[in-house]
């Protein structure tokens, strides 16, 4: 059974299927407490050996609205360079993390909620989400790997439109333009992102932790040895069998 648990600004649900779910009083930002409690929160998550997959999401109207920009306005170089090493730490960590990672978008997903979009494996949005690359009209940029990582999932020129811009992608423009795998209705987003996890779940895990490792930063040569590899493993020989008998 899953078990919550409170971090700043968002509580984990522990299972299987492991749910980060940002759910703030009024808004979901990131701030630096919240930003070192994911990275604690992801430590934890990647210990449990049953653990399967991870689902960001959050509550109300927002997944993730930002940066918390109240917390910025304060800063000068050395914070600023600090607060960036962070986030992009935090991006990183989720980016990089073994298991697949599910982005389950609600409402806002702006700057910083939009690059954590960008950092998860897969992204399945409400039909009432909303995406923006805010940033130059506060006098910055994006600064959680906006520049790099939006660029590869939808190009240099639509990222330049979105980064430059600052405008709004509502959901089936996000879908159009390859930012989000798929768009439901809100009230089924739930259960389509679990229906989701679950068929990963139901693979064996060192088949999609190793598939996500070479689509990530792996060669043709590394998937031969992989794919090698695999046949070491004794699920395999089961699920071929397993084949061979219904068919």
């Amino acid at each position: 059974m899953a078990v919550a648990m409170g971090f700043n600004g968002f509580s984990v649900e522990k299972g299987e299927i492991t749910s980060i779910v940002f759910d703030q009083p009024r808004v979901n930002v990131l701030s630096t407490p919240v930003l070192n409690d994911i990275l604690r929160a992801l430590d934890g998550a990647a210990a449990a050996k049953d653990m399967r997959v991870l689902v960001i999401t959050g509550q109300g109207n927002t997944f993730v609205a930002g940066a918390d920009i109240k917390e910025m306005s304060a800063f000068g170089h050395v914070e600023a360079a600090a607060y960036a090493r962070l986030f992009h730490k935090v991006m990183n960590a989720v980016e990089g993390f073994a298991r697949p990672v599910i982005a389950a978008v609600n409402g806002f997903a702006l700057g910083g909620g939009c690059e954590l979009v960008l950092a998860s494996d897969i992204a399945i949005a409400s039909d009432v989400a909303v995406f923006a690359q805010p940033e130059l009209g506060l006098g910055i940029i994006p600064g959680a790997g906006a520049t790099q990582r939006l660029a590869r999932r939808i190009g240099a020129m639509r990222a330049k439109d979105m980064i430059l811009t600052g405008r709004r992608v509502y959901a089936n423009e996000a879908l159009d333009m390859g930012l989000v795998n798929r768009v439901v209705p809100k009230d089924r987003l739930h259960d389509e992102v679990m229906e989701t996890a679950r068929m990963i779940a139901s693979k064996p895990g060192h088949c999609a932790e190793a598939a996500k490792v070479l689509i990530d930063r792996g060669s043709f040569e590394q998937e031969i040895e992989t794919f090698t590899r695999m046949f070491s493993f004794p699920d395999q020989r089961a699920l071929m069998k397993e084949f061979l008998r219904k068919k």
